[in-house]
């Protein structure tokens, strides 16, 4: 809600669920946007195995949940018509970036993710220098390809037009992978995406 209120939406609010899985999240949302906050939703899970699909496309039926729909496919690949919200709840590994991807090239006004298994960075994490006593630490090492790699996509969004904030959504005792990454649309200038994409440069 404090994502989606400041957003000013003419028509219906058409939110994409990728990697919706048993669609917790997918119906939760739906029911709050219609229920509660009086939005008029259009929301669709994307969801790669056919079984959840058809289990949840029949939830939503017998929950009469009649703009909610769930759709075969993988977040690279899946076609989705336009929409101007999307959500992606531990997508594992580089799946969050093909989310993000997604997002951007559709130029949605909110892009959400909840990373998780950030593991491409960590393989590539093998330094010569002093760094080499954190990093021999499989957990540390795990916790540093975590920041950096989560800092760079929040940097990237600032790059493509968004206003970014990464906190924590939900306590850890419920689960580890409880980092929130939320970008905004906001108009930049050429300076401060030159500026950004200098800094992305350099951390690299």
């Amino acid at each position: 809600n404090d994502v989606l209120s400041p957003l000013h939406f003419e028509n219906d609010i058409n939110i994409i669920d990728m990697g919706a899985g048993k669609g917790y999240l997918t119906f939760a949302l739906y029911d709050y946007l219609k229920n509660t906050a009086d939005k008029n939703p259009n929301v669709t899970g994307i969801e790669l195995r056919p079984n959840l699909v058809e289990k949840c496309n029949n939830i939503a039926v017998q929950a009469g949940f009649d703009k909610l729909n769930f759709v075969e496919g993988s977040i690279q690949n899946a076609e989705i018509k336009e929409f101007d919200v999307l959500i992606a709840l531990h997508a594992c590994d580089t799946a969050t970036d093909d989310a993000i991807y997604r997002g951007i090239k559709a130029n949605a006004e909110a892009i959400i993710v909840a990373p998780c298994c950030q593991k491409q960075i960590r393989k590539q994490l093998k330094p010569t220098n002093d760094l080499k006593a954190i990093t021999q630490f499989g957990i540390l090492k795990e916790r540093q390809a975590e920041l950096l790699t989560d800092s760079l996509r929040a940097l990237l969004l600032e790059t493509q037009g968004y206003k970014t904030k990464v906190f924590e959504f939900i306590s850890t005792e419920h689960t580890p992978k409880n980092v929130l990454i939320v970008g905004t649309k906001k108009k930049k200038s050429k300076k401060e995406i030159d500026a950004l994409k200098t800094q992305i440069e350099n951390i690299k």
